[in-house]
């Protein structure tokens, strides 16, 4: 496996949402998009089928850093994770950006480069991997692994409503 990066990321609200600015080419700067789209778990749940904006309940707020790695990931880290989750995206752009979910509140395509993943065009599955932080607190500095496998399609996914993590 091939390390891709690390993002830290203070998260305002319960989540993180990853995307390839294709599929945020709708939402209209300064809009609202949380409350008029995202807010429904079944639109959050279709989308994140979809590969578009894949949007992750963390559970918390908090400081999460985000270690991402190309490929997937061995099998006795898989095993040994108290927390996982496979989700899909698709990347048209070469980059995937990571947001707070509340960013879709009022909504600005512009981005820190350090909460962008360069990567090539395609299909990708996702998995995250995680652990509760030595604090014993959900989202005290916890790291969270990011595995991003390419794919020929986007693959075939099943949610209960909104993808979670922790």
């Amino acid at each position: 496996m091939t390390a891709l990066g690390s993002i830290k990321l203070r998260i305002t609200g319960m989540g993180v949402i990853f995307y390839s600015p294709f599929a945020t080419e709708k939402i209209q700067e300064g809009e609202d998009y949380l409350s008029s789209n995202f807010e429904n778990p079944d639109l959050v749940e279709a989308e994140a089928l979809r590969g578009g904006i894949v949007g992750i309940n963390l559970g918390t707020p908090g400081d999460f850093i985000l270690n991402i790695y190309a490929g997937y990931p061995n099998e006795d880290h898989v095993t040994k994770s108290a927390y996982k989750l496979r989700a899909g995206i698709e990347v048209k752009d070469e980059i995937i950006c990571v947001r707070d979910l509340f960013d879709l509140m009022n909504w600005s395509r512009n981005i820190s480069e350090r909460q962008i993943i360069s990567l090539e065009n395609g299909f990708y599955h996702m998995t995250f991997l995680s652990d509760e932080p030595s604090s014993g607190i959900l989202g005290d500095d916890q790291i969270i692994s990011l595995y991003l496998q390419r794919l020929e399609e986007m693959p075939k996914l099943k949610f209960n409503g909104i993808p979670t993590l922790c």
